[in-house]
């Protein structure tokens, strides 16, 4: 009997022994997301068991770089880590945000009702020239290189006037919005009507998807806070009169109405207030994943950002 109960506890024990044994031994199988992990332990200093069930999100929502396309990727990793970590590890990556001043949910799709997509901020469709090269044949390309390297001169031309001081902010900008609009006058009628045709399409075709993204993102948000219609619409709120106010200060730093010191001061007193209207808007643990959220956000970005670029990827 007591032999069977040797046994019995040798067994249970080399089970729970290899059981840890694998939690601990967990690695990232996509490479960037190794470097994201080994970046974020390195700069924050994780446990064994945090960073193995960091890297067992990160494989899950991850694997096989299907988080390039997953807006609500680090969402997902977020939640999970809230209730992983430890709260002296959760005061050391809210520390390490805080030090970056760090405004909650920098990086986060505040929610679907975006009108954002491939225009500047006039709403303005942008010419994508990488796109446009696709779809130009061989006299056409040496014509598109032909104007744009035409009118690259003459707006370098207005910037040297601008920086030396013998054209003012206001006649330079107004130049260049000049210039800029003829060049694209002239690319324009370099294209066959097929061709502008198919670049609406192109470009209708990409608004769709970063909508979706937009939404993607947004729904992702909601879930991992199980957030309430009216917490969503709070934050919606607080971000339209935090956008409006950054937009004024622009405004003002454009003009030359502030030094550079001083809109410092102004965006990082702005960013502090935004950022104490989140914390009333939401619990404790929605907090939690929110920091997670955002300090994650910009470890991505730090350890992933030049791989990304490298790669061809776009940025979330």
């Amino acid at each position: 009997m007591k032999k069977l109960s040797l046994l019995i506890a040798l067994t249970t024990f080399a089970m729970i022994g290899c059981e840890n044994l694998s939690k601990e031994d967990i690695t990232v199988i996509d490479p960037e997301l190794q470097s994201f992990s080994d970046g974020l332990n390195n700069d924050i200093g994780l446990s064994k068991s945090s960073i193995s069930a960091f890297n067992d999100a990160l494989n899950r929502h991850g694997k096989n770089g299907k988080h390039r396309n997953d807006p609500g990727f680090l969402w997902k990793v977020s939640a999970e880590m809230q209730t992983e970590l430890s709260d002296e590890e959760k005061t050391k990556l809210f520390g390490w945000m805080d030090d970056n001043s760090t405004p909650y949910l920098f990086a986060a799709d505040m929610g679907p009702k975006s009108s954002r997509g491939p225009k500047d901020d006039k709403g303005k469709k942008h010419l994508d020239i990488k796109m446009l090269f696709t779809l130009l044949d061989e006299t056409q390309t040496t014509s598109l290189k032909t104007i744009m390297e035409s009118y690259k001169s003459q707006m370098d031309e207005v910037m040297k006037k601008s920086k030396d001081g013998t054209l003012d902010r206001d006649s330079a900008k107004a130049e260049l919005e000049a210039l800029e609009v003829a060049m694209h006058a002239e690319i324009k009628a370099i294209l066959t009507d097929e061709q502008k045709q198919k670049l609406e399409e192109i470009h209708l075709e990409m608004k769709q998807k970063m909508e979706q993204m937009r939404q993607a993102g947004h729904d992702a948000m909601v879930n991992a806070l199980s957030m309430t219609s009216l917490q969503e619409d709070g934050l919606d709120s607080i971000n339209k009169e935090s956008n409006e106010v950054q937009k004024a200060l622009m405004e003002k730093a454009k003009a030359e109405e502030m030094t550079k010191d001083d809109m410092h001061e102004a965006l990082k007193a702005l960013f502090a207030e935004r950022n104490s209207k989140i914390d009333a808007l939401f619990d404790d643990t929605q907090m939690e994943i929110i920091k997670i959220y955002t300090s994650l956000v910009m470890q991505y970005s730090k350890h992933c950002g030049d791989r990304k670029k490298d790669s061809g990827g776009d940025k979330r």
